[in-house]
């Protein structure tokens, strides 16, 4: 199955964001029912923040509610990215 996205999110398939995303549907009642978004990537900027950049003024919006959510350093294997640090 071919992952779908918005012409505004991806504008151009051949040089997508830098990102990897996946949405997963979730519901516990009728009342309670929606969509939990991971994403991973390098520089928000470029990214998350770009494609939301983007989806401003879309039609869907509007039915999107956030009520939560973080960012989280997840550090590459091995131990150089300690060094950035210092």
């Amino acid at each position: 199955m071919r992952p779908v996205s918005s012409p505004k999110a991806t504008p151009d398939h051949r040089n997508p964001p830098p990102l990897v995303r996946c949405g997963y549907n979730y519901q516990h009642t009728a009342d309670n029912q929606g969509l939990t978004f991971s994403c991973f990537q390098r520089d928000l900027a470029q990214g998350f923040e770009a494609v939301q950049h983007r989806l401003q003024g879309e039609a869907v919006t509007k039915y999107a509610l956030t009520v939560g959510g973080g960012y989280f350093f997840v550090p590459p294997p091995g131990g150089e990215w300690l060094q950035a640090l210092a």
